[in-house]
């Protein structure tokens, strides 16, 4: 369980997620999701809003809403291609990205 700070941390960003929802942001609540998701990988709010822009996306295609968007988008690209098939010699198969952290990505 994340310290009181870290929580407090967490609970501004999910805000700020749900104001970006309000404002149809969908780049910007894609962000926070996955900055509440790199502090605390479980947070069920945060996979919910990811699963949303995911859901969004595939609905209008890609999300853009700011200047580093055009980054954004090839970052994306790159790490659906990149994406694995399965794991551990095919014990585990790859349903979707879930989100990612400092160092790693949760499929």
């Amino acid at each position: 369980m994340p310290s009181e700070r870290i929580q407090r941390r967490i609970d501004r960003l999910l805000d700020q997620a749900e104001e970006a929802i309000d404002q149809g942001n969908w780049d910007r609540v894609s962000q926070r999701s996955r900055d509440v998701l790199a502090l605390d990988p479980e947070n069920g709010d945060a996979l919910e809003f990811l699963k949303a822009t995911e859901r969004r996306a595939g609905a209008d295609g890609p999300v853009i809403a700011d200047s580093d968007s055009a980054s954004t988008v090839a970052d994306e690209t790159a790490r659906v291609q990149a994406q694995p098939s399965s794991f551990s010699d095919g014990r585990y198969q790859v349903k979707r990205f879930l989100g990612e952290g400092g160092k790693k990505m949760v499929y």
